[in-house]
């Protein structure tokens, strides 16, 4: 039986669950690739503290990231440390020594993937990264290699676990934003610091990636307009649930005669969409091609074995590979991407205000919105008290520029104290 050695850049949750999977599942891999796959090398930053764990072979743990690029039966690296810049310079190396990459680095594809990829193509070295998008579920591969015969128009998703969980117990349990965010800290699903995931910017490299997949077009994190959700309000999720809406942070990648969009915000979608019905730390994809239709991938988005599932499948597609003398990246990235300007993107809006409990209002906040060509698909007055009242509404699909002119001018507005929200609506 062949044998291919491969080395480790990184052994916490990602790198010990590809350790875990290869012991578990290493006579499966073996019956499929006719290969025996073995962990040579695993670098890391403190040697000792991995002296007493237990693995199968013969595995050398070293800080000294020299010894893999020079050892000459390496012939994969999976990399798994999450830095994107020194991440960098180790792949970079790789490629040139002649050894092929898999990669689970999110912040290293969404900034460094379109040159890595060119000089994984020039070098004739497989570079993979389906772990770098939703952990375990399948949808890297499946943009480049199952759905590569169709135009895609969308790319929309839940692509952040941390949010989604969030969110899905403010809906569930009508808890504060607050609240729900400590939940998600003592659960380990929020880091202590947690704007990285509650800002959007996760989900954000995410949608990059699978924008650059899917458009066929030189796109980074640079490109993506990006909100979070630390503006959202257990009222927002009442009010959107009583008019039939379930509140998500969604990536958003569109294309269309005017050029490209990415987006990361908080949305407004119907009960009775698929993406709605996508609870806790789930993530879940929609992909939109003009000859396939709508498809959908849902699964576990993170955690140490889903996301080393997504590793060690490409493990094994790069082993296949060498083992047919056949690696070589395809280039995936064609053109220059043409963005599209945000301010020409159009969609209904959810508005909730707090005005002056006073005649003439609503009357003042609906002569605004005319002005502005923006009609109100429904009005609703809400909680009040003597002097403040809580005005909530629907309007029709207006361009962006077009509804944060009129926001500034309805806060202007003397009878009005606050825009309290302004949360697009997903028509999908």
């Amino acid at each position: 039986m062949k044998q291919v050695n491969i080395a480790l850049l990184g052994c916490g949750t990602v790198g010990s669950g590809v350790i875990e999977l290869l012991q578990h599942n290493g006579a499966l891999i073996e019956e499929q690739l006719h290969t025996k796959i073995s962990v040579k090398r695993v670098l890391v930053r403190d040697v000792e503290k991995y002296s007493n764990l237990e693995i199968a072979g013969p595995v050398s743990f070293t800080d000294n990231f020299q010894e893999i690029i020079q050892d000459d039966d390496i012939s994969v690296v999976v990399e798994v440390m999450g830095s994107a810049d020194f991440a960098r310079e180790c792949i970079e190396q790789c490629f040139h020594h002649g050894k092929s990459v898999v990669s689970a680095n999110k912040d290293l594809i969404a900034d460094y993937g379109i040159p890595l990829l060119k000089l994984s193509n020039m070098k004739n070295v497989d570079f993979q990264f389906e772990a770098s998008v939703a952990g375990g579920v399948p949808i890297v591969r499946a943009m480049y290699a199952s759905l590569n015969s169709n135009r895609i128009s969308e790319i929309i998703g839940i692509m952040n676990g941390t949010t989604n969980y969030i969110l899905s117990q403010m809906t569930e349990r009508g808890i504060s934003y607050q609240q729900a965010l400590e939940e998600a800290q003592a659960k380990g699903y929020a880091e202590a610091d947690p704007t990285n995931d509650v800002s959007g910017y996760d989900a954000a490299r995410k949608i990059a990636i699978l924008g650059t997949l899917g458009f066929h077009a030189e796109l980074t994190f640079r490109d993506v307009r990006v909100e979070g959700i630390e503006k959202i309000t257990a009222e927002d999720i009442k009010h959107a649930a009583e008019m039939g809406y379930v509140i998500k942070l969604l990536a958003i990648a569109r294309q269309d005669e005017e050029g490209i969009s990415l987006n990361v915000h908080p949305g407004l979608i119907r009960k009775n969409h698929p993406l709605a019905n996508v609870a806790d730390a789930y993530n879940a994809i929609c992909v939109r091609g003009n000859c396939v239709g709508d498809v959908m991938f849902y699964g576990a988005g993170a955690g140490s074995l889903p996301t080393a599932s997504a590793v060690v499948s490409d493990l094994m597609n790069v082993v296949m590979h060498l083992n047919i003398g056949m690696t070589g990246q395809r280039n995936f990235v064609n053109h220059e991407a043409k963005l599209k300007s945000q301010d020409r993107i159009s969609s209904p809006y959810y508005l909730r205000l707090m005005v002056k409990n006073s005649t003439g209002v609503l009357a003042d906040t609906a002569n605004v919105l005319a002005t502005y060509g923006i009609s109100i698909r429904s009005l609703i007055q809400k909680d009040e008290t003597a002097e403040v009242a809580e005005v909530v509404l629907l309007i029709d699909s207006s361009a962006d520029s077009i509804v944060q002119q009129a926001l500034k001018k309805l806060e202007s507005l003397a009878c009005i104290y606050k825009i309290a929200n302004a949360i697009r609506v997903i028509e999908v």
